[in-house]
């Protein structure tokens, strides 16, 4: 197998793991089964927790064992966690439903990355990473589209169908993940045992100021965008949206996501990093503002502009992230990101979720725009005074 074709085999592999036919009604799933908002987002920060103690053990596996097995592993239990969604009827089998899905998110999360730009740096195209990450969420965020359209026909006469749809694409990525060649590491990861590879990575995380800052930044956009989508659902349904058009909707935020994926490599040369970095702030926020003030069917429209930042962020932020890590530490300090945004989440999802059954969707918007921009804008004042 030769290396370049990696590439193609990920486009594949990324658009197989965007195939969630349930995500656009999955709200409507868990209240369908008797779950609350808060016991919802109660779910979210149980998986977010499930993540934080996977992530980085498994970064750490990328690392030191390989990017394909970790994918291929990850791909798996991805396979398993859907099955039991399937399966489940109540809060406690979901949640064992969601932790066998964040095993194989971990796996996942940071190897991913590194195998895509590690497969580039082989063969000396690792300038071409953004281009690259950008059309494979591009793909991703066009599967998510078909699916969501598909999902949300389907749920009309079944919610729980979805997710047999979702697990036969989680078994065609996991085919394909057995494709893949493993990428040779730029650097020789040194003999190190697993706890001191860790040791050594948070250390690394947290003295080097620009991989802190990029970390911060990762977890606070993160957490928003995750308190925000579980939001979406019972906003389009207090707008008077029917159910049937929550597929096409969620289609048009992946259609739209795309517009921010594609255009990030050429923006982000336009714009500069700091710049960047705030039109992801401005844009996250004052489309929660908006959603908070305007309650109307046609209101979903002003999630188009987080849908953007969803397509966008993640391209610079990998990006830029990429430029900071060292090579034999990269799956790991990656993990050590991901973790950060949902240990953050875990924190603070449940009480927007308990914001939003106290007083109301209205306000919990709101309070989730306001808090994150003063955070925000606290990270970016100490990045600059830092400099």
């Amino acid at each position: 197998m030769n290396i370049k074709n990696n590439i193609p085999k990920f486009y594949l592999f990324a658009s197989f793991r965007e195939l969630m036919f349930i995500i656009p009604v999955i709200v409507l799933f868990w209240q369908a089964n008797g779950l609350s908002l808060t016991q919802i987002m109660i779910l979210q920060a149980l998986f977010a927790i499930s993540i934080v103690i996977l992530e980085v053990p498994t970064g750490v596996v990328a690392d030191k064992v390989g990017r394909k097995q970790s994918l291929i592993v990850g791909a798996f239990f991805t396979l398993l966690g859907a099955i039991a969604y399937f399966l489940g009827t109540n809060f406690w089998q979901f949640f064992g439903a969601e932790f066998t899905w964040a095993l194989g998110s971990s796996f996942i999360s940071g190897a991913n990355s590194a195998f895509v730009y590690e497969s580039l740096r082989q063969r000396r195209k690792q300038k071409h990473f953004k281009k690259i990450w950008g059309n494979a969420k591009s793909l991703g965020y066009l599967a998510a589209a078909i699916s969501g359209i598909i999902g949300g026909l389907v749920a009309v006469y079944s919610l729980r169908l979805n997710w047999l749809l979702v697990a036969i694409g989680m078994f065609f990525m996991l085919m394909v993940s057995l494709t893949f060649k493993e990428p040779h590491h730029y650097k020789k990861v040194k003999k190190t045992s697993y706890w001191q590879h860790t040791k050594e990575s948070f250390h690394e995380a947290f003295t080097n100021k620009n991989i802190l800052f990029l970390l911060l930044f990762h977890a606070l956009g993160a957490t928003i965008a995750r308190i925000s989508l579980w939001f979406y659902q019972p906003y389009m349904n207090e707008s008077g949206l029917p159910i049937a058009y929550f597929g096409i909707v969620w289609a048009s935020f992946s259609i739209f996501a795309i517009t921010g994926a594609k255009s990030a490599n050429k923006l982000d040369e336009i714009l500069g990093e700091n710049k960047s970095l705030w039109l992801v702030v401005l844009l996250s926020v004052l489309s929660l503002v908006f959603m908070s003030y305007w309650f109307v069917i046609f209101g979903f429209i002003f999630i188009f502009m987080q849908q953007f930042v969803r397509g966008f962020s993640p391209v610079i932020i990998n990006d830029y992230t990429h430029k900071h890590l060292s090579p034999d530490k990269r799956a790991t300090l990656l993990s050590i990101q991901s973790m950060a945004g949902s240990l953050m989440f875990a924190i603070l999802g449940p009480l927007y979720g308990w914001f939003a059954d106290k007083y109301s969707l209205s306000t919990a918007l709101m309070i989730t725009a306001v808090s994150f921009f003063i955070a925000f804008s606290l990270l970016m004042f100490w990045r600059k005074r830092g400099r």
